[in-house]
């Protein structure tokens, strides 16, 4: 179980790092601002949610994250992963940011899980996990943070958090092939949120 877990952590960071690597390259930044945000973007919310429980901070002591985010840059330059017109268009982007909320949602929660935390932990550290990175790459971007204004984002991640909950209380096991099922709904409902602009309620108008 610990190696599929480690192979969903990979496969989230090349999701997110893609997704920065978009983000920051169509905002015409040069190649050393496109790494820094595809780094934050990977790692942001995991380092932060280590840090909260005092856990080992992986990235501070292991070399493979570090160079799947180089290797994938350069795989998106290549491939032109940048080039769509306009970024909501971008096939890419969507996938990627979906599948890395997912997977970071999940592993976030398991974290909570490990450290033995009530619902209300489980769920900040599979939101915290999810959405970190992005938060901390819209801010030194200079923009909203995704996550407050855009449809279905965050809240995938909280119910991905009480699923993984509801499955510990209720002595569910889990196996790769749960775990595959649980990320990959998580990914398709926020596929169809974003296809049928689905939006949390809006309690204040900009006038």
């Amino acid at each position: 179980m610990n190696d599929y877990i480690l192979i969903l952590d990979i496969i989230g960071i090349i999701a997110f790092c893609i997704s920065g690597y978009i983000l920051s390259s169509r905002a015409g930044f040069d190649i050393l601002g496109v790494i820094v945000i595809a780094f934050i973007a990977s790692f942001g919310g995991g380092v932060i949610r280590d840090l909260l429980v005092d856990r080992k901070v992986f990235i501070f002591h292991e070399t493979y994250p570090i160079l799947i985010v180089l290797l994938t840059i350069i795989v998106s330059y290549i491939f032109k992963f940048h080039n769509n017109t306009k970024l909501t268009n971008n096939p890419v982007f969507i996938l990627s940011d979906s599948i890395g909320l997912s997977i970071f949602a999940y592993t976030g929660a398991m974290v909570g899980l490990e450290y033995e935390l009530n619902l209300g932990g489980i769920v900040f550290l599979s939101f915290l996990t999810a959405v970190g990175g992005g938060i901390l790459r819209d801010i030194i971007m200079n923009q909203v943070p995704f996550v407050l204004t855009n449809d279905f984002y965050g809240t995938v991640a909280i119910i991905i958090g009480i699923v993984v909950w509801a499955m510990d209380y209720l002595n569910i096991s889990t196996s790769p092939y749960t775990i595959t099922i649980i990320i990959t709904l998580g990914t398709l409902l926020r596929l169809i949120a974003i296809k049928n602009k689905w939006k949390l309620p809006i309690l204040f108008s900009k006038d």
